[in-house]
């Protein structure tokens, strides 16, 4: 079996930046996005040798681990392993065993890869193991893996193609 899933890459329109603590923590913040069609793409293949493989073909990185509950936040790949690590402590509490491939295109051009590529990794998880997530279920779990990851606010609109309007205060976010 394989999974695939892809998320649309967004351009930000207004507000850049002040979706990022410690700006939106102290100001608040505006932002506006429109999805684009260029796409972040996670694949997927469950395997059976209790290994984890990761591999990042944008960012040409490859690693391997023995499966187990966390993979260490270590500086290497963190977000895709905190996506792993929150899907493995919140819904199937058992270590998975598979390989994951992602493509996000360039991270740091301003399309919000790294929020898109946390939106279509959780997408490809989602539907392998069947999890209960509709789309805002989705975004708020990247939301919440992003910012526990990288201490980040940024928006996930990837979800849905369309534009995103999200004002910031504080800890919250409101659509």
């Amino acid at each position: 079996m394989i999974i695939r899933s892809k998320a649309p890459l967004r351009l930000g329109l207004a507000g850049g930046g002040t979706d990022v603590a410690p700006y939106s923590e102290l100001f608040g913040g505006t932002i506006l996005n429109a999805t684009i069609s260029m796409y972040a793409y996670a694949t997927i293949v469950p395997r059976d040798d209790d290994k984890i493989i990761l591999n990042s073909v944008d960012k040409n990185e490859h690693y391997t681990f023995q499966n187990m509950i966390a993979l260490p936040i270590d500086g290497k790949l963190d977000l895709v392993k905190g996506i792993y690590n929150r899907v493995v402590r919140d819904f199937v509490k058992k270590p998975l065993s598979f390989e994951l491939t992602t493509y996000g295109r360039t991270s740091g051009i301003g399309l919000g890869t790294s929020s898109t590529l946390v939106v279509a990794i959780l997408g490809a998880f989602s539907e392998w193991l069947g999890l209960p997530l509709g789309e805002y279920d989705l975004a708020h779990l990247a939301y919440e893996i992003e910012r526990e990851t990288w201490n980040g606010r940024r928006e996930t609109g990837s979800v849905c193609s369309d534009f995103r309007w999200c004002q910031f205060y504080g800890n919250s976010r409101r659509r």
